[in-house]
């Protein structure tokens, strides 16, 4: 019992830490598919309308 305890211990700040990698890692893939996709968007938008040629 005790040495479950002190493997408990042991084992939770390894958790923690993984567990913030993990995050930080997730976080950055959503920030940088946010950021493919806006830029996607304004491609998408920009290319096809002669807009910006047409002075208002």
């Amino acid at each position: 019992m005790v040495t479950m305890i002190v493997s408990t211990v042991l084992a939770l700040p390894l958790a923690v830490l993984a567990a913030r990698v993990g995050r930080r890692r997730w976080v950055r893939r959503r920030t940088v598919a946010r950021v493919r996709a806006e830029l996607f968007r304004h491609w998408v938008r920009e290319e096809p309308s002669g807009r910006h040629l047409i002075r208002s």
